[in-house]
């Protein structure tokens, strides 16, 4: 499976002709991400994990193409005009079979900003795929249910404690781990965020392992 980074929480996972694009959001590059994509899979319908002009481009460009997400999300691409079926709403429990992708929604709630802000439906996805396995938590410290070749890492974030963040990842047992929604980082908080999680006292055995957009992790 290759795992290719575009940007904050948006991820490309390509394996054996099957080729899946999580949360393709504003602060990504969404059109380079979708380009020849066979499934959108998308956590939840905050602007920054679905480009929802972008992702209708795609599905127009595309009639095979298909997209799968909370309700919130299917929501935001239908009034953007996207075609109602080709958006299919999941929730945690489903298994997708996509190609040759294995999919299973987890997950249920964004992570808490405020008491007082209402917390959004978000969903995580366990991808199966090539023989290796990657988990998305969208925004949430949710962990997988197994461990998992590849954490995708929620590293910055108004809703984010980078203690959560290591709890996360010793739950997740992942060979290793990719940092994500990373918009709202300088170089100063990724040097001091990849600092600790990289860290074996704190992480174990993960290896982290941070992408620039376009850069790809092959597992």
């Amino acid at each position: 499976m290759r795992l290719t980074f575009h940007g904050h929480a948006c991820v490309r996972l390509d394996g054996d002709g099957t080729r899946l694009v999580l949360d393709p959001g504003t602060f990504a590059d969404a059109q380079a991400a979708l380009d020849g994509a066979t499934a959108v899979l998308i956590t939840h319908e905050h602007p920054d994990h679905v480009d929802a002009p972008a992702v209708v481009a795609a599905l127009e460009a595309d009639t095979g193409l298909a997209a799968w997400g909370t309700a919130g999300a299917v929501d935001a691409l239908a009034a953007a005009g996207a075609p109602a079926e080709r958006l299919h709403a999941v929730r945690p429990g489903d298994v997708l079979q996509l190609g040759q992708a294995r999919v299973t929604v987890g997950g249920g709630e964004h992570a808490l900003i405020h008491a007082a802000i209402p917390r959004a439906t978000n969903v995580t996805f366990l991808v199966e795929l090539d023989g290796a396995t990657a988990y998305h938590p969208g925004d949430s410290f949710d962990p997988p249910a197994v461990d998992v070749d590849v954490l995708l890492t929620p590293v910055s974030g108004p809703w984010l404690r980078l203690g959560d963040v290591i709890d996360l990842v010793r739950a997740a047992g992942a060979r290793h781990l990719v940092p994500v929604h990373d918009a709202l980082l300088t170089e100063v908080g990724h040097r001091m965020v990849g600092g600790r999680l990289s860290d074996r006292a704190l992480v174990g055995e993960s290896a982290y392992r941070r992408l620039g957009p376009g850069e790809s992790l092959t597992v």
